[in-house]
């Protein structure tokens, strides 16, 4: 027996995710280490403060210009928004960004959806450019 998710089901599961979101999507900064981060149990921002040597840095960016595609010549689906840019912070250096549902009362109420930690780390002293294409796939 074979179990396959189509890909207008991924398609939809992402359209799901990014209507239950909506204007509470997040992406934050996770500055200090990785390690420990990459982790599935972390279910929350204040899970994700609580591992040892990281912090979360204080710009929170809202994502915008949501999109979901369908892409059946390779079997998936996308969830894109629209690149996005943090100030100049120098000294501080960015080991990763999470996708968080932002719509929670506190840190310990916001949901961790994502962490990316490729292409990290990256210093602030300039800024911080984040250029998102497929933030999640659905393969």
């Amino acid at each position: 027996m074979a179990e396959t998710v189509t890909n207008r089901g991924k398609y939809r599961a992402l359209l799901a995710l990014m209507t239950t979101l909506g204007t509470n999507a997040q992406l934050i900064v996770i500055t200090g280490t990785q390690v420990g981060v990459n982790s599935a149990t972390v279910n929350t921002v204040a899970d994700l403060d609580a591992i040892a040597g990281v912090a979360i840095h204080t710009e929170r960016k809202g994502l915008g210009g949501a999109t979901v595609a369908e892409d059946d010549v390779n079997n998936r689906a996308a969830l894109d928004y629209a690149n996005l840019s943090y100030a100049a912070a120098p000294g501080v250096t960015a080991q990763g960004v999470a996708l968080i549902d932002g719509s929670g009362a506190s840190d310990a109420a916001r949901d961790v959806l994502a962490i990316f930690t490729t292409g990290f780390p990256q210093p602030m002293d300039g800024g911080l450019n984040i250029n998102i294409a497929d933030l999640l796939r659905a393969s």
